[in-house]
């Protein structure tokens, strides 16, 4: 969403409102994979009149829009949720723990830089929580400074090897999620869910987060503002965010000509 089909401070593009819902007509699947939880894409999904089951957590909840049925979820193991919190804590940083659409977190600081962040997702202040979690999250993250946040997610991929997928999407977020759990097995769950092949997927993105599912879709497309790392993975390159790059990537490659 935001970088790729959203411009931070712009609401969305009425051309990209048009080709989509051309793309819906037309009886194609169209969804949004995000790291955000479904509360905070809802409203893009209603304007955008999808009916497609929407791929939340970076692929760790799939959501029936609407009913807000849930339909696959993949948690982090709660011994490994555990150990990213005090990994956070001893980085002097907080951690947050998704479960279902409420988010916990140790404290809420107006000093801190994550304070406004938190707020946005109406996070609550849980004391410790540690003691908090008893099962499975269905999403983690460490909050970071911007500054910061790319380079802390190369120690914890270091950190965590194998064990964990870790990945950024968002300036202030290192994301954390099983190791077979991203944005690309979620389009991948997905498109099997609907009986859609491989071959008849596109994936459009921008950042650290999208690169899983640029690679498993059948045509992998970068907006021009992506991540180097997203354009070197790209099938095909489209305009900038600012410049309706979705829009230009539906009606090439979606719609074809008039």
């Amino acid at each position: 969403m935001d970088g790729t089909i959203l411009e931070r401070g712009r609401p969305l593009s009425a051309r990209v409102v048009w080709a989509v819902h051309q793309a819906v007509e037309r009886g194609i699947h169209v969804t949004l994979a995000s790291g955000r939880m479904y509360p905070l894409v809802e409203a893009l999904v209603a304007e955008l009149d999808l009916r497609t089951p929407i791929i939340c957590y970076g692929g760790a909840l799939i959501v029936e829009p609407n009913t807000r049925r849930i339909l696959h979820r993949c948690g982090v193991p709660l011994a490994l949720a555990r150990e990213v919190i005090r990994e956070a804590r001893a980085q002097g940083l907080d951690a947050r723990a998704y479960v279902g659409e409420q988010v916990f977190v140790d404290r809420l600081d107006p000093n801190r830089f994550n304070y406004d962040s938190l707020l946005r997702v109406n996070a609550i202040a849980v004391g410790d929580l540690l003691a908090h979690l008893t099962d499975d999250p269905t999403h983690l993250a460490i909050d970071s400074p911007p500054e910061r946040t790319r380079q802390l997610v190369e120690e914890m991929r270091l950190r965590f090897g194998d064990r964990l997928h870790v990945t950024t999407g968002h300036p202030l977020l290192v994301e954390f999620s099983r190791p077979d759990v991203h944005k690309g097995t979620g389009l991948a769950w997905l498109a099997a869910f609907l009986g859609v092949s491989l071959s008849e997927t596109m994936a459009i993105g921008d950042d650290w987060n999208d690169v899983e599912m640029l690679c498993w879709a059948g045509l992998g497309v970068a907006v021009a503002n992506a991540q180097p790392a997203i354009l070197a993975e790209a099938d095909a390159i489209v305009p900038p965010v600012g410049d309706d790059g979705v829009a230009v990537a539906i009606e090439r490659f979606v719609l074809g000509p008039n």
